[in-house]
């Protein structure tokens, strides 16, 4: 809502690029007003599915064989890769649909502070027993 409440100079959306200019424009996005008006008011402009699908955590392992184990003088021998966070799957426009919510009472409005989306990260191990 704050990035595109048009009130002041502070950064803004794309979006406020749509907004109504002139007679007869049709758009989602209201009269920018300098100082003043209602665009920072909840509304169902600001609804979107923002149902999710998170590949949040895949790992791969491999245990070596006997063979090896006996050539190298180990119990066991495994390597393995783990990503986090590799893929999320959403039509939501915000930076991370996993939005948190903060209730205040029955009337919250919702609010999207664009917080930064989890990282992907990639760990790469080996796990030995002598």
């Amino acid at each position: 809502m704050n990035t595109t409440d048009m009130l002041n100079y502070n950064n803004q959306s794309t979006a406020v690029l749509r907004r109504w200019r002139n007679e007869g424009d049709v758009t989602d996005i209201p009269r920018a007003i300098y100082g003043s008006g209602y665009n920072s008011l909840g509304s169902s402009r600001y609804v979107e599915d923002a149902s999710f699908i998170r590949l949040r955590s895949l790992t791969l392992k491999y245990d070596f064989g006997k063979h090896l184990l006996n050539k190298l003088g180990v119990k066991t021998l495994g390597t393995y890769v783990t990503a986090e966070n590799l893929f999320t799957f959403t039509k939501y426009t915000g930076q991370d649909p996993d939005v948190a919510v903060r209730f205040k009472d029955a009337f919250s409005t919702l609010v999207d502070y664009s917080m930064t989306p989890p990282l992907k990260t990639v760990t790469i191990g080996l796990s030995v027993m002598f």
